[in-house]
């Protein structure tokens, strides 16, 4: 292999694809208060203010909303050449195709359950002037206090049908990621889901069963945008409540899992949730394991509500109809 023991460096960006692209884009550039950086006819190019790449966000318009693809970056050219090669050995490489707005030609994979995925290594770092520049030399853009303010991308979170969560473990992991939490309902039978990290964030890519899907139906659950502390989070809460957005899950909450302090919000182009979060904890032990049950809700440590309870009522991501889950003293 190359010379880290991974073939990605991180996770670049995500294709969202919308029902209607007008109301998406007005939510992220406007509410949210991300920065456009690029535009088709049928796609639109957005990025946080502390993001470095061209863009981390594509929202794209079609028949159905749902995750189009998630792009990483390699590790340096020749981990590039290593993962296409032991991508194809393994069945999941799509092809190649010549690349998008901010980076060069990319090649196409799809994990177990169907989740299309790229890796690349030519990017565009976009370093902004004028009114969206900094005078911060390692900040390709200025903090403008802009809607719910998020600094950079996160994560990425889809499900998978019951019983796929362990090929999933094993591709990630076969790719280099460390998997510091996982998800059990006991310790007598395979895991149900669980956080995958490539460097010292707490998951880049969490996956979880949800067995009110289909098996290769590619579930996106959620994207998560960054804060730089939990007041950040209830000021953007605040921003969203006064725009008359609510909170999937009401009060804000905490992750037991990874110790994030977070909302959720739902994107009304799209009808995706979008988490906004900040303050979970960091991973640098490439063996680090912490083991979560199902029972004591890895989701929520305050108790509010269990999604995934709700979910073994039937509820697909643990929503109601409405998109929402509502606390259970309600």
């Amino acid at each position: 292999m190359a010379k880290n023991p991974h073939y990605f460096s991180q996770m670049a960006h995500v294709e969202v694809l919308t029902k209607d692209l007008t109301k998406s884009v007005e939510f992220f550039r406007d509410v949210v208060g991300m920065d456009e950086t690029g535009r088709e006819e049928n796609s639109v190019y957005l990025r946080a203010w502390g993001d470095y790449f061209h863009h981390t966000l594509k929202l794209t318009q079609s028949d159905e909303s749902g995750l189009g693809h998630i792009g990483w970056r390699a590790d340096s050219p020749e981990a590039l050449e290593e993962a296409v090669e032991y991508l194809e050995s393994i069945g999941a490489g799509r092809g190649w195709y010549d690349g998008d707005q901010g980076h060069g030609k990319a090649f196409r994979f799809q994990s177990p359950e169907g989740h299309m995925h790229e890796v690349f290594w030519d990017v565009q770092w976009l370093r902004e002037e004028g009114e969206r520049g900094s005078v911060y030399a390692d900040r390709y853009s200025s903090n403008r206090l802009k809607g719910a303010n998020p600094r950079r991308f996160d994560h990425v979170t889809y499900m998978v049908s019951k019983g796929a969560y362990p090929a999933e473990k094993a591709f990630w992991k076969a790719l280099g990621f460390k998997n510091p939490d996982e998800i059990r309902i006991s310790d007598e039978i395979p895991p149900i889901g669980g956080l995958h990290t490539l460097a010292n964030l707490s998951h880049d890519i969490a996956i979880f069963t949800d067995p009110n899907i289909e098996p290769k139906k590619a579930v996106l659950n959620h994207i998560c945008w960054n804060v730089d502390s939990r007041e950040e989070v209830l000021l953007a809460l605040d921003y969203f409540i006064e725009k008359g957005y609510k909170s999937v899950m009401g009060a804000p909450t905490r992750h037991k899992a990874d110790e994030g302090f977070f909302i959720y919000i739902v994107d009304p182009g799209s009808g995706i949730l979008f988490e906004f979060y900040a303050c979970a904890r960091l991973v640098f032990a490439p063996d680090h394991l912490d083991v979560h049950y199902l029972k004591d809700n890895p989701n929520d440590a305050w108790g509010s509500v269990n999604p995934f309870a709700e979910m073994a009522k039937g509820k697909k991501l643990g929503l109601s109809q409405d998109g929402t889950v509502k606390p259970v003293d309600i």
